[in-house]
């Protein structure tokens, strides 16, 4: 199969993964598209005008899907990171892997700021992670002044590792239309609101859901819920103990608040 953005690697990301660059932009991509194809399934069996469950496929499949394809390319020294949450990130050549949606992006890229609220395990991941140099040198350096976290233990021991562990961001646009772009990139994290300093260019993984026709073998027109322009609503899940007691439903940047306070809450 076809990586969906096939052009020159960029240099960022040939210094930290090596040879296995390729390989490893190649699982991403294929990742996002297992992705994809949870939440649209999940929306498609649940036979619901709402996207409660095509939300909560999004949420976990983007790590889980992650992982399981990073994990059989066989690199050696790849493992788990379970940060104490509901879900686990991958290590591979000593570096964090962490996907995260975006709403659709004006222009060219995603912004600066972190997406919603940023959560107690996001904080504790950028904290403990290598913060990698600026490539604008011109440029004056922000300074950093966060406050001191206690890390949980989970991820603690990773803290304590020589060579500290990078951190690798992957945002990404994803609606009922299907995944539209993603991006790698390393950033640094300037204040408790979720400003980030990128200190890489923000690659692109993907151009859009118009171009997979090419990567998708035997994929044809109006099969997935991907061959139409959709209204993109926001996506959320609910208990079935909310059902039962007629809770209204969340949307999915409440679902996502609840998720994060819950991570909050955590040792």
């Amino acid at each position: 199969m076809d990586a969906n953005v096939d052009g020159p690697m960029p240099s960022w990301a040939c210094n930290r993964f090596g040879e296995d660059v390729v390989g490893l932009r190649l699982a991403i991509q294929m990742a996002l598209l297992d992705t994809e194809s949870a939440m649209l399934d999940s929306h498609a069996a649940g036979r619901s005008k709402h996207k409660f469950a095509a939300g909560a496929a999004r949420m976990t499949n983007q790590y889980e899907r992650i992982a399981e394809h990073v994990l059989d390319l066989g690199i050696p020294g790849t493992e788990l990171v379970k940060p104490g949450t509901f879900y686990e990130l991958v290590l591979v050549h000593n570096t964090i892997l962490c996907p995260y949606r975006v709403d659709s992006v004006e222009g060219f890229e995603p912004g600066d700021k972190w997406p919603k609220k940023l959560s107690l395990v996001m904080r504790e991941l950028f904290a403990l992670t290598d913060a990698p140099t600026p490539r604008w040198v011109a440029d004056p350096l922000v300074d950093v002044e966060l406050p001191e976290l206690l890390l949980r233990s989970s991820l603690a021991d990773l803290a304590q590792r020589d060579p500290r562990p990078g951190l690798v961001l992957i945002p990404y646009e994803m609606n009922m239309s299907g995944l539209q772009r993603a991006w790698w990139g390393q950033a640094n994290l300037l204040d408790e609101a979720g400003h980030l300093q990128w200190v890489t260019e923000k690659s692109l993984l993907t151009t859009g859901a118009e171009s997979r026709v090419y990567a998708v073998p035997n994929q044809r027109a109006g099969d997935n819920f991907a061959s139409g322009d959709l209204p993109d609503v926001a996506l959320s899940t609910r208990s079935e103990a909310a059902r039962a007691t007629g809770t209204p439903p969340q949307s999915e940047t409440e679902y996502e608040a609840f998720v994060n306070a819950a991570e909050d809450n955590e040792h």
